[in-house]
């Protein structure tokens, strides 16, 4: 092994602290065999002043870094094993050769109360996703003897102290920090040998009663209960003369009984003998909730996920998890649980008290809120903060319903992602009680569940900003309009703009890819892009880059989207500066993060609400009895109500042939006409198998220039010389520009177009043009006629006439 080596004063001499001449420590070779190197060199360690030791834990295990005083015993002496590329492991003397030191990550990924350090099994694979055994050890900027500690390969994760633990703090300014400071103590190897039995009989004494306990609740499949395997190897370590403080002080630890695990289906009932009936928990909404043990509650069965030495607690029903004591939300909190006694549990969230039945009153309660409280200590708490964790039977399980009484939340019409889907409740409590077995239940649970309306790759939806940033003015000292909440292509940058119907540019789509989604503007066929902090302004580019993922808080229908792997600060946030000419567009949206508010994301203008955009509504130009408009979308259309749609046949002999269509392609000219001169058609969003662009019609998804080029262009309108009348026609000089999606003939013969419906009555009072006497004459099928007959119909000049 190479061996490493830093330099390092030390700084003083105390109890188990010998001072030393030397100025440099060794890093140890790898334990093997079961036993320590021969060149294994021993250090007391400290973080933020505070030193680390293997008995200085909680009930789990995990890692303190809370005592002033240098501690004694196997527990507080460490050694370094280090490979200067492969990184550095950790090893505790207490803990013994086969055991590493590793921290795992939270839930979150912000690094606060969710990660715990603990011990491993040395075979363990680091992960930068949930623990780590590898780290890099470096200096501390101009220090000679702190250092600081950091998962190895990761960005920001830094030993930090987090609320007394040893943790991670996943930011860049940890590696400054006084909270990350780390120095190393030389202790000589009389010194730890001597200290090797410090505590021994009081270690032995607590092994001896929790075997005694376990004994009692032997089980290798029931939840709570010892499997015979777990005894006997405790009572092996027991029983063994040669053992030392360590290895009765571990073995306790590891005497645990069988753990949750996941793809099984449990309820959380209450372990208080003062109640008459048996309570568990559930939630109703986002709150968390107890009550009434209820098997057709879908709500009271949960799953739990391994994370690390803990856990994500999700619900089956909306798959929301615990996030903390209090709170349902679509972002997991870090659950850990504590074995008050065999088969009784304390549980909490992200590092919060015991989670405790608020409204117990002495077991006369009947229901009531879950909240933290804890008045002995996590993993000591009986009576209403107590709790057992008990699988479900196929029997209980067939018998769960999902509630179909609620109503779904829809934003200006369109149905808002979050939202409860009563069809889908529905299905799921006509197939739940059919199944054959748990593998049924699971499938039904995963595959029909959740009820809430979840983002879909193939529908597209406009994002309304909860409560968009106010306060900033513009030239003329207004304060930034409110009302500037949809996230919208604007000519530079992205911005907001107001809620609207009609404005195609607010028509998005989540694109999956590799840990999140991209989103792409459907109108200007661009990705959103440069979602960064401080005066960065959100653009769209071509090629996808910020992929983003979407966070949930407390509020299920507002969402917040964070650029993947940059959680501290890249979040998409409605900046809503109204009058920056240097930035290209008024009201622009940036990144930015509201640390304080983390993680619930509501009511901010990093909050957004994903709104289904199941339709696009088309402004009618009123002329005589009818309305009139062309439009040419990024999407297909399913059904046109308010107006009928029409495709246009290559024109012949100075008209175009209109045909009615029910749906259309994306990208497909069509006229909408009003028989009832209606103010708005209302386009259904949606590609219809089949349908093609049959139009002669072109189109722009973008506003188009034709300055200079306006002969190239019919554009739809009224015809100048009668203006009852209207028809494709050229544009004056003074139209400089085609608005974004509307359609046009582009390089066709003639100044103007008109309409053939193929009925008498539509093509009355419709002409293109100016009347012509020696226009050429058509009959009502289109074919041109040399001579007109007595009592015919025909078409001259685009208008019908009779033969008299």
């Amino acid at each position: 092994m190479k061996k490493i080596t830093f330099l390092l004063s030390l700084l003083l001499a105390s109890a188990g602290v010998t001072a030393s001449a030397q100025d440099v420590f060794e890093t140890s070779s790898a334990p093997s065999n079961g036993s320590w190197a021969s060149d294994t060199k021993w250090y007391k360690m400290s973080l933020s002043g505070n030193y680390l030791s293997a008995y200085d834990a909680d009930v789990n295990g995990n890692v303190r870094a809370a005592a002033t005083e240098a501690p004694t015993g196997a527990g507080a002496y460490w050694c370094i094993v280090a490979d200067g590329e492969n990184g550095y492991k950790l090893y505790n003397r207490a803990a013994g050769p086969n055991k590493v030191l590793g921290l795992s990550q939270s839930t979150t990924s912000d690094g606060f109360d969710g990660t715990r350090a603990n011990f491993y099994a040395a075979t363990t694979t680091s992960s930068a996703t949930e623990v780590g055994t590898t780290f890099d050890i470096s200096l501390m900027q101009d220090q000679t003897v702190i250092y600081k500690v950091k998962l190895k390969d990761s960005q920001n994760l830094y030993w930090n102290q987090r609320g007394g633990y040893l943790g991670y703090w996943n930011n860049g300014g940890a590696a400054t920090t006084n909270g990350s400071k780390v120095r190393f103590y030389a202790v000589d190897e009389a010194t730890v040998e001597a200290d090797d039995n410090t505590n021994a009989e009081t270690y032995k004494t607590a092994l001896t009663e929790k075997l005694t306990a376990a004994e009692s609740f032997v089980s290798d499949d029931k939840v709570g209960y010892y499997s015979q395997s777990a005894i006997t190897a405790a009572q092996t370590v027991l029983n063994n003369s040669s053992s030392k403080a360590g290895d009765y002080y571990f073995a306790t630890l590891d005497l645990q009984p069988n753990m949750p695990k996941a793809g099984v289906l449990y309820c959380i009932k209450s372990a208080n003998t003062s109640f008459t009936e048996a309570k568990a928990i559930y939630h109703e909404g986002t709150t968390t909730k107890w009550g009434k043990y209820d098997v057709t509650n879908a709500a009271q069965y949960w799953s739990f996920t391994p994370w690390g030495r803990g856990y994500k607690l999700q619900t089956v029903d909306t798959k929301t998890y615990f996030n903390s004591s209090r709170s349902m939300s679509k972002t997991a909190g870090f659950v850990e649980i504590a074995w008050y006694a065999p088969n009784v549990v304390n549980i909490r969230v992200q590092a919060a008290s015991t989670l405790h039945a608020e409204g117990h009153f002495g077991g006369s309660g009947v229901s009531g809120n879950i909240i933290d409280y804890q008045e002995t200590g996590f993993g000591k708490e009986a009576g209403p903060s107590s709790w057992t964790i008990v699988e479900a039977t196929l029997d209980e399980a067939k018998q769960m319903r999902v509630s179909e009484e609620g109503t779904p939340e829809e934003y200006e019409g369109g149905l808002l992602v979050g939202t409860f889907d009563v069809q889908k409740a529905r299905a799921f409590n006509n197939k739940i009680s059919s199944s054959a077995t748990m593998a049924d239940v699971l499938n039904l649970v995963n595959t029909d569940l959740p009820t809430s309306v979840t983002i879909d790759e193939n529908k597209y939806y406009r994002l309304v900003c909860v409560s968009p940033k106010t306060g900033n003015k513009d030239a003329n000292e207004n304060l930034s309009d409110p009302t500037y909440t949809t996230l919208t292509r604007g000519t530079n940058n992205v911005v907001t703009a107001p809620f609207s119907k009609g404005n195609v540019d607010q028509i998005w789509k989540f694109e999956k890819t590799d840990g999140g989604y991209y989103l792409k503007n459907m109108n200007g066929n661009g990705y959103l892009n440069n979602v960064r902090a401080g005066d960065a302004r959100a653009k769209l580019v071509g090629t996808p880059s910020d992929k983003f993922e979407i966070k949930e808080g407390s509020i299920s229908t507002q969402k917040a989207l964070h650029v993947v792997g940059e959680h501290d600060k890249q979040c998409l946030f409605a900046e809503n500066h109204p009058n920056e000419p240097q930035k290209g567009d008024p009201y622009a949206v940036c990144g930015w993060y509201d640390f304080n508010n983390r993680p619930d994301y509501s009511n901010g203008a990093w909050a957004w609400k994903l709104v289904e955009a199941d339709d696009i509504e088309v402004a009618l130009n009123t002329v005589e009895s009818k309305s009139y408009a062309t439009a040419y979308l990024p999407f297909g259309v399913s059904a046109v109500s308010g107006a009928k749609a029409y495709t246009a046949a290559e024109p012949a002999n100075g008209q175009t042939v209109m045909t009615e269509t029910a749906n259309f392609a994306k990208e497909t000219g069509v006229l909408l006409v009003s028989d009832e001169a209606a103010d708005k058609a209302v386009l259904t969003i949606g590609d219809v198998e089949g349908a093609t662009n049959t139009s002669a019609l072109k189109g722009t998804l973008l506003a188009k220039d034709i300055t200079g080029a306006q002969t190239n262009y019919l554009v739809f309108g009224k015809n100048k010389a009668n203006e009852t009348e209207v028809g494709f026609f050229e544009p004056s000089t003074t139209v400089t520009s085609i608005p974004a999606n509307r359609a046009f003939f582009a390089d066709v013969e003639g100044s103007a177009i008109a309409l053939n419906f193929g009925n008498v009555t539509a093509v009355n009072n419709v002409v293109a043009g100016n009347a012509n006497a020696n226009a050429p004459i058509f009959d009502l099928t289109g074919r041109r006629v040399v001579k007109a007959v007595k009592g015919g119909w025909y078409i001259q000049n685009g208008k019908k006439y009779i033969v008299k």
